[in-house]
C-alpha cells in the first residue's frame, strides 16, 4: 500500500548531494537549489496537494538536466512517481521508472536502480498483475533495499505482502507485513507502523479473527490520529465499524460517523467509496436495507467509473448478489451480479472472491431448490476454499507472530548486553587512570556486580523463553482445536451434500414417476377424446341425413305427387295445373334453400356468430321485404366474438326460420324486432313482431312452436313464448356460447 515519504527521505538526499558533490563537481548552489525544489514538493506532497508537488519536481528535473545533475534527476524522478501513485495515477505511461534504473545503473547507485523496480513492481500491483509486481518487488529487495533498511525498504515489503493478499497467499502475506514493521519500528516511522498495522487488521479480517483485527485497526487510528493522515484515517475507521459488527453496536455506530465525516473532509473518491460500502452494511444490519443498498449501488457506480477490474468491485458485486438473492428481488439479476464478480475475479487471480462468489451462488440456488447447480458451485467454493487457507494457515500465521515477538525480545536482550558492555569498557578506562590496590578492590567489586547482572539477565531470559513455550504450546493446543472443529465442519457439510444428492434422486425418480403417470393419463385423456370425436362425427352423420330426409326427401315427395296431379291436369284443366306447377317452384326453391342451410352448418368457417347474423340478415330480408314488413336488427357488440358449435348453429338458425316465417304467415305484423344480446357465457335471441298475436293455451295443430321448443332444449337452453291477442309475439331463445 502507499506511504507518504518523510524526513528520511530528506536526509538521505542531503547526504547524498554531498557525496555528489565530491564526486562530480556539482555546485553547491545547484544542488541547493535541486534540493530546495524536492523539498517544497515533499511539503505539498505531505497536504495532498498533489499537483504543485509534481511542479516542483518537474522544476527540480529539469534543472539537474540542464546543469547534468544526474543524481539530482533521479531524485525528481523519484519523487513524482511517489506522488503519481499516492494520487492513484498507475498509469506506466507516466511512471518513469525505467528512467530512473537507468539513471541509477549509469551513476551505480543501487539504491536509486531499487527504487526505481519497486516503483515498477507498484504499478503492476494496481493493475493486478501479481507475478510481476512480486518479480519486481523481489528485485528491489534483493539489490539494496533489505540493506537500506529505510522507509522505501519498508514500503516494499509492505507492499509485496498487499500483493501475496491479492493471490489470497495469507501466510506469505502475514510475513511480509511483519518485516515491514520491524523495518518502520527500527527508524521509528509512525505512518509506515499505521499503515502496516491497518492492513495487519485486514488480513486477521479476512481469515475471521475478528479479535486481532480489531486489535491492530486501534493501532493504526492512534497512529494516524496523532499524525493527523485524515484519507488513510477514514479507512481505519471505516474498518473499525466493519469489525465491530455484531460486537458493539454503539462501536459500529461511532466509527461509522467518524468515517464519513473524514471521507467528506478528504474529497477524496476513494475515500467516499470506502464509506457508501461501510454506510450499506450498518444500515443494513439496522433493518433499513433499501437505504442500505443504495449506498452499496453508489459505490459500485463510482467503482465501475474508475475501472472494470477492481477486486474491491467484485466484492461489492457479490454484496449486491446477496442482496437480490435474500430478498428475492429478480433471480437473473442476482446471477448477473455472481458472475460479473467471478469474470474479474478469474481475471484476477483472486481466490478469495471466487470462494464467496461460488459459496453465494451456491446458497442462490439451494433456496430456490435446484440442487444440481448448488451442487456444481459448492464443489468450486471448497477447491478455492482450500486453496485460500489451508488446513495449518492459521497455525503458521500464529507461529510468525510469535517469531516477531521472539525476535523482539531477543533485540531487547541485546540491547541490554550491549550497556553491560560499555559498562565493562568504563572500568577499563577508570583501571587505565587509576592505579594501586584500591583499584583492583574496585575491580573485582565490579566485576562480581557484572556477573550478578549476567546471571539476573539469563534468568530472566529463561523465563520469558519458558513463558514463549508455554504460549505456543497454547497457540498450537487451540489451532488443533480449530482443525478439528474445521474437520467436523467439512464432514458435515459432505453428509448435507450427500443428503442433498439422495434427494435430488427422489426428486429425479418422482419427477420420471409423475411424467411416465402424466403420460398415461394423457394417452387415455386423447383416446377417450378421439372416440369422443368420432361420436360427434356421427352424430353429425345422422343429424345430416336427418336433416336431408326431413327436408329435402319430404319436399321431393310432395314435388313428385304434385307433379303428377299436374300432369294428369295438364290437357283436362290447365289452370289447375298452372297452380300446382307453381307450388313445384316453390317447393324446389325451399328445398334448394334447406339444402344451403345445411351445407352452410357445416362449415366450420361459420362459428363465429358474426357469420350467423349475416345469414340471418340475408334470411330475414329474403322472406319479409316481398310482404313490406320492415326489420330491425340489434345486436349487442361483446356477442359478435362468440363461438357456438355446428349442431348449435343449425338448431339456432331452424328457429331463427320458424320464428319469421311464423311471423311472415300468420302475424299481420308491419314491423319485426331481431335482437342478439349476451349475458356472461350465454348468447340471446328474440324475435319480437307487431301483430295480431294469438293465445297460447289453445290447442293447434301445427308442430312449428314444439319444434322450437325442443330444440332449444337439446342445446341446453331456454325457449321463452310471450303472446296474447292484440299484443303481438315474441319469442326468446337463451343458449350457452364461447
Amino acid at each position: 500500500m502507499k506511504i507518504n515519504k518523510h524526513i528520511s527521505f530528506l536526509v538521505w538526499l542531503i547526504f547524498s548531494c554531498i557525496i555528489t558533490k565530491a564526486q562530480t563537481g556539482n555546485t553547491s548552489l545547484d544542488s541547493a537549489a535541486v534540493f530546495s525544489y524536492l523539498n517544497k514538493a515533499e511539503e505539498y506532497f505531505g497536504n495532498a496537494d498533489y499537483t504543485n508537488a509534481l511542479l516542483q519536481c518537474e522544476k527540480a528535473r529539469q534543472l539537474s538536466v540542464q546543469k547534468k545533475f544526474a543524481r539530482g534527476e533521479a531524485y525528481a524522478l523519484i519523487k513524482m512517481n511517489d506522488v503519481l501513485i499516492e494520487s492513484g495515477n498507475y498509469n506506466s505511461d507516466k511512471i518513469a521508472a525505467d528512467a530512473v534504473i537507468r539513471i541509477g545503473n549509469k551513476i551505480k547507485d543501487s539504491l536509486i536502480t531499487a527504487i526505481g523496480y519497486m516503483h515498477i513492481a507498484q504499478v503492476n500491483m494496481y493493475a493486478n498483475r501479481s507475478e510481476a509486481a512480486i518479480e519486481n518487488f523481489e528485485k528491489a529487495l534483493n539489490l539494496k533495499l533489505i540493506k537500506a533498511g529505510n522507509d522505501y525498504t519498508g514500503l516494499a515489503w509492505n507492499d509485496l505482502g498487499y500483493t501475496y493478499g491479492q493471490r489470497s497467499e495469507a501466510e506469505k502475506q502475514t510475513d511480509c507485513f511483519l518485516k515491514a514493521l520491524r523495518v518502520y519500528e527500527k527508524i521509528d516511522d509512525k505512518a509506515g507502523m499505521a499503515m502496516v498495522y491497518n492492513n495487519l487488521s485486514a488480513m486477521h479480517n479476512s481469515i475471521g479473527q475478528i479479535k486481532e483485527a480489531i486489535e491492530y485497526g486501534k493501532k493504526a487510528v492512534a497512529l494516524r490520529e496523532k499524525l493527523g493522515d485524515l484519507p488513510r484515517l477514514s479507512v481505519s475507521y471505516c474498518n473499525l465499524c466493519q469489525y465491530y459488527l455484531g460486537i458493539d453496536s454503539a462501536a459500529v455506530e461511532k466509527y461509522r460517523e467518524l468515517c464519513a465525516k473524514t471521507a467528506e473532509l478528504t474529497k477524496d473518491e476513494r475515500r467516499i467509496i470506502q464509506a457508501y460500502v461501510t454506510s450499506g452494511l450498518i444500515l443494513d444490519r439496522q433493518g433499513k436495507g433499501d437505504e442500505g443498498f443504495k449506498y452499496e449501488l453508489k459505490a459500485i457506480a463510482l467503482l465501475e467509473k474508475q475501472s472494470g477490474k477492481d477486486p474491491m468491485l467484485a466484492r461489492r458485486y457479490i454484496a449486491a448478489g446477496i442482496r437480490y438473492s435474500e430478498h428475492r428481488l429478480d433471480s437473473l439479476t442476482a446471477l448477473n451480479y455472481f458472475d460479473k464478480s467471478i469474470a474479474i475475479s478469474k481475471e484476477l487471480k483472486d481466490k478469495g472472491n471466487l470462494r464467496d462468489a461460488y459459496l453465494n451462488k451456491t446458497i442462490f440456488f439451494k433456496i430456490r431448490g435446484d440442487y444440481y447447480n448448488a451442487y456444481e458451485n459448492i464443489k468450486k467454493y471448497f477447491a478455492y476454499k482450500d486453496s485460500v487457507v489451508s488446513d495449518n494457515t492459521q497455525a503458521d500465521i500464529a507461529e510468525l507472530e510469535t517469531r516477531y515477538q521472539t525476535e523482539k525480545k531477543d533485540q531487547q536482550i541485546i540491547q541490554l548486553n550491549a550497556d553491560q558492555k560499555i559498562k565493562q569498557l568504563e572500568i577499563e578506562k577508570q583501571k587505565a587512570i587509576i592505579s594501586g590496590n584500591l583499584l583492583l578492590a574496585k575491580q573485582k567489586q565490579s566485576e562480581i556486580d557484572l556477573l550478578s547482572k549476567t546471571k539476573a539477565l539469563q534468568d530472566l531470559t529463561i523465563q520469558q523463553q519458558s513463558e514463549q513455550i508455554e504460549k505456543q504450546l497454547l497457540v498450537a493446543q487451540n489451532n488443533q482445536q480449530q482443525l478439528k472443529l474445521a474437520d467436523q465442519a467439512k464432514l458435515l457439510q459432505q453428509q448435507e451434500l450427500q443428503n442433498q444428492k439422495q434427494q435430488k434422486n427422489f426428486l429425479i425418480a418422482g419427477s420420471v414417476l409423475l411424467l411416465l403417470v402424466g403420460f398415461i393419463f394423457f394417452n387415455r385423456y386423447q383416446l377417450k377424446r378421439k372416440l369422443q370425436q368420432q361420436k360427434e362425427l356421427l352424430d353429425v352423420r345422422n343429424n345430416i341425413a336427418k336433416d336431408l330426409h326431413d327436408e329435402v326427401g319430404s319436399t321431393l315427395t310432395s314435388i313428385k305427387i304434385l307433379s303428377e296431379v299436374s300432369q294428369n291436369n295438364i290437357l283436362k284443366d290447365q289452370q289447375k295445373a298452372s297452380g300446382l306447377i307453381k307450388k313445384i317452384t316453390e317447393q324446389s326453391s325451399q328445398m334448394q334453400q334447406g339444402m344451403s342451410d345445411i351445407v352452410w352448418a357445416i362449415k366450420p368457417d361459420n362459428d363465429k356468430l358474426e357469420n350467423m347474423l349475416v345469414r340471418m340478415r340475408e334470411f330475414a330480408s329474403h322472406t319479409l321485404e316481398p310482404k313490406n314488413i320492415n326489420v330491425v336488427f340489434s345486436v349487442d357488440e361483446n356477442s359478435i366474438a362468440k363461438h357456438i358449435g355446428m349442431q348449435q348453429r343449425h338448431d339456432l338458425f331452424m328457429i331463427f326460420k320458424e320464428a319469421v316465417n311464423n311471423a311472415a304467415k300468420y302475424a299481420k305484423c308491419s314491423n319485426i324486432h331481431i335482437i342478439v344480446e349476451s349475458r356472461k357465457s350465454n348468447v340471446i335471441f328474440t324475435v319480437k313482431d307487431d301483430g295480431v298475436g294469438f293465445d297460447s293455451a289453445m290447442k293447434r295443430s301445427s308442430n312449428g312452436l314444439k319444434n322450437m321448443q325442443a330444440r332449444a332444449g337439446a342445446l341446453h337452453g331456454n325457449f321463452i313464448l310471450e303472446t296474447s291477442p292484440g299484443k303481438g309475439t315474441s319469442i326468446t331463445v337463451e343458449i350457452p356460447a364461447t
